[in-house]
């Protein structure tokens, strides 16, 4: 038995299966930057649609997905509680680490792709490059099973990275949202 209670993402793994928990925290992250108002009909349809075939199932796994939903809201939400790609703790091993973290980024990926936010001119020079950046990232993975310390420094610059390059996205699209909006004189 393990010393430790399990993370968030270790829950989540067994009882999602085949649903890749850090993918859809991706999704979820990209809809929310989207769409702050994204409602549990319409995150589950659009959790259903892009990454369980449009397959259907059931009520617990539906629940667990409107409970990431709050979590993700909160997350997005809170200007004191920084976003986190929801990956597995840092004590697994770095190579399904690195897997979770392509995952997410496939997620995020996704879910801008969804959102058409190509098509909306709402992004900036710089969200431009973290989207290559991460369309990159996405392509990463770990050979081995031994990492170095050089290896878990890197990975947590390329987490960090992540987080900053979300928020700067979420501040386009707000920013985007807010000027095209009509002002109540």
């Amino acid at each position: 038995m393990s010393a430790h209670a399990p993370s968030l993402f270790e829950r989540l793994q067994p009882l999602l299966d085949p649903l890749d928990p850090a993918e859809l925290h991706g999704l979820l992250c990209s809809l929310l930057c989207l769409d702050a108002d994204l409602d549990r009909d319409r995150w589950l349809d659009y959790a259903r649609e892009a990454l369980a075939d449009g397959g259907e199932w059931s009520e617990l796994v539906a629940d667990l997905l409107a409970k990431l939903l709050e979590f993700g809201t909160a997350q997005m939400n809170a200007p004191d509680w920084p976003v986190t790609p929801l990956l597995p703790d840092d004590d697994a091993p770095l190579r399904q680490r690195v897997d979770a973290l392509s995952h997410w980024c496939h997620g995020l990926l996704y879910g801008l792709g969804l959102g058409e936010v190509e098509l909306r001119g709402v992004l900036s020079g710089e969200s431009w490059e973290f989207l290559d950046d991460v369309t990159d990232i996405a392509q990463i993975g770990f050979d081995t099973d031994e990492a170095g310390e050089t290896d878990e420094t890197a990975y947590t610059e390329v987490v960090e990275y992540l987080r900053v390059g979300l928020l700067m996205i979420q501040q386009d699209i707000q920013q985007s949202t807010a000027s095209s909006s009509p002002r109540l004189h």
